[in-house]
Order: structure tokens, then sequence, then C-alpha cells
């Protein structure tokens, strides 16, 4: 499995659990409805460009699902809990996005440059003209 399978992978089953269940133990659900459904789309959003290889749109996605939440917690749409819960996937899941961007960027091979010719002054004539003219012998 390469990397963007298991990338899209992690990030479908993190999110999805955690977007998705509701607690329907009291009145009050801890995810709102509408508001569970924008994050399963903003998450299927994430998996699909990391599948595809696209971390910086991945990235964009799960910027975007984490809007949306705190949105949702600020409006009283999702329970403090839930939204925690959440939070913590979108942070396991920015992670694995910056692993798999710093793994799939190439590193530079670096060039040699040749090095300057610097002269030494270590020419055979030893300073000596070749014809006695040219020195004014």
């Amino acid at each position: 499995m390469n990397i963007r399978s298991r990338l899209a992978s992690g990030v479908a089953a993190a999110l999805l659990v955690a977007a998705t269940l509701t607690a329907c133990s009291g009145p009050t659900p801890e995810l709102a409805t509408p508001t569970a459904e924008k994050l399963r789309s903003g998450v299927l959003s994430v998996s699909t460009a990391a599948a595809a290889g696209d971390f910086g749109g991945a990235q964009s996605a799960l910027t975007a699902v984490q809007a949306d939440l705190l949105t949702a917690a600020a409006a009283g749409q999702v329970s403090a809990a839930r939204s925690a819960q959440i939070q913590s996937a979108i942070n396991l899941v920015t992670g694995d996005l910056a692993d798999a961007m710093a793994a799939s960027t190439p590193t530079p091979t670096p060039t040699e440059k040749p090095s300057p010719s610097v002269d030494k002054g270590d020419n055979k004539d030893n300073g000596d003209c070749k014809k006695k003219d040219d020195c004014g012998h």
C-alpha cells in the first residue's frame, strides 16, 4: 500500500469516525445532522485529494473542515466533547499530511560547481622573460 492509499484511508477513518458518530443518549445530539453532513462532505474532499496525491489540496480541504467545526461549535451545533474528538482527529491528519508532503517532495541533488582556477604564481619561467628584449636586458 503506497503512502497515498495509507493516508487516504487514515484520513477517512479518523475523521469519519469522529464526525459521524452522534450520541443518542440525550435529547440534544452531540452533533447536529446538517453539521455532520457538512463535515462528512469535507472529509470526503480531504480523502479524495490525499488519494490523488494532492496533499496541498487535502490540507486546504482539512483547513475548511476545521473552520466548519469551529463555526459549528460556536453555534452550539456540536458539543464540546465531540468538538474535541473531531479536533483531535484533525490534528492527527494534519500531521499525516505534513509527513506525506515531506515524503513526496524530492530531495534536490547538489550539483558540483567547478572550483575557479587560481593563479598561484608558480609558472615555470619563475618570472624570467623568455626574450631578452621584453625584459629590458
